[in-house]
């Protein structure tokens, strides 16, 4: 059997859980991970039993190294992506895909020329709960969609950040609306601002679909707990999603159905789907362009929420 040889590049949380999936992974052989930190480096090397760097121009060297994903600060991004793509390697990069969607671009646009592969950790897509409110929309289940409706929130300690709760959170909603409706918003406004950190730590989005569909997001780091729903109304019912328990449940005229369910773990299904999609070379589920257009679009709404004013959203990818 074929398997692909990957590093991790960035040993903090996130980073950690990146290696530890690669090794649950039959297809992936997880053979380096990096991180400034030396210690960090070490000690997920140690933990997993690879090689360890600290140096990422060392690591991408490696003419073993096939793939590699970015675990980094969102501001260090642009700089590691377009190493690794530099070195030619595919490369998956944790959402946002930039600290600003110029840069995304700029990615975008060297992972073109080296001829790489390129996808960004929009994991929401992965939740099994979202394919499934995904199916029922596309078979008409309770008809046509009229409103979106998210709350993404959850306490967070005042910290040195490089992005705020748009960027962080919203994000992830402004991908899941794009993609249920498979299509892109042309105007947002938003309302945003900053209580405890230093970027903006609260947000309430709209965003405009033609003919007709809105899409609302409220995302936040104020709620002492954690909250993740998502409410889609449409023409003959309503479907909720709970994306932490995965739980879909449908209310039309008829009474309440919940459909039963087996929980599984986002992240593996996605770094799984990303191994099987360089193997049998078949698309990415979320490419670059989507990584790219979420971020122009938390990019207007941050430029809404500062101007006072309905934006446009256009993309130059």
């Amino acid at each position: 059997m074929r398997r692909l040889n990957v590093a991790v590049i960035g040993c903090g949380f996130w980073g950690l859980n990146h290696a530890r999936v690669f090794k649950e992974i039959e297809q992936a052989r997880l053979v380096a991970v990096s991180d400034v930190d030396e210690l960090r480096a070490k000690q997920a090397g140690s933990k997993y039993g690879v090689d360890w760097y600290v140096d990422n121009d060392k690591l991408l060297s490696r003419g073993d190294v096939e793939a590699v994903t970015i675990c980094t600060p969102s501001s260090t991004h642009m700089e590691v992506a377009l190493q690794a793509i530099e070195a030619g390697k595919h490369v998956f990069v944790e959402k946002p895909l930039a600290s600003s969607a110029s840069e995304a671009y700029e990615i975008l646009k060297a992972a073109r020329r080296k001829g790489v592969r390129l996808t960004v950790g929009h994991i929401e897509r992965f939740n099994p709960g979202v394919r499934r409110v995904k199916g029922l929309l596309e078979e008409g289940r309770v008809g046509e969609v009229v409103l979106m409706s998210s709350r993404r929130v959850s306490m967070w300690p005042v910290r040195i950040g490089d992005v705020g709760v748009v960027k962080d959170l919203a994000i992830h909603d402004i991908d899941v609306m794009r993609y249920l409706l498979n299509k892109e918003p042309v105007e947002v406004y938003a309302v945003a601002g900053s209580l405890r950190h230093s970027y903006e730590d609260y947000a309430h989005i709209v965003l405009r679909f033609e003919p007709r569909e809105v899409g609302f997001i409220e995302s936040n780091w104020l709620t002492p707990h954690k909250v993740r729903k998502l409410v889609v109304t449409c023409t003959d019912g309503l479907i909720t999603l709970d994306y932490i328990t995965q739980q879909v449940k449908i209310e039309d005229s008829s009474g309440i159905y919940t459909p039963s369910y087996t929980w599984q773990e986002p992240l593996k299904l996605e770094l799984q789907s990303f191994i099987e999609a360089l193997l049998e070379e078949k698309p990415f589920v979320v490419d670059g362009v989507d990584g790219y257009r979420s971020l122009c679009i938390a990019e207007a709404a941050l430029k809404s929420a500062f101007d006072g004013c309905v934006v446009r959203i256009s993309f130059e990818a």
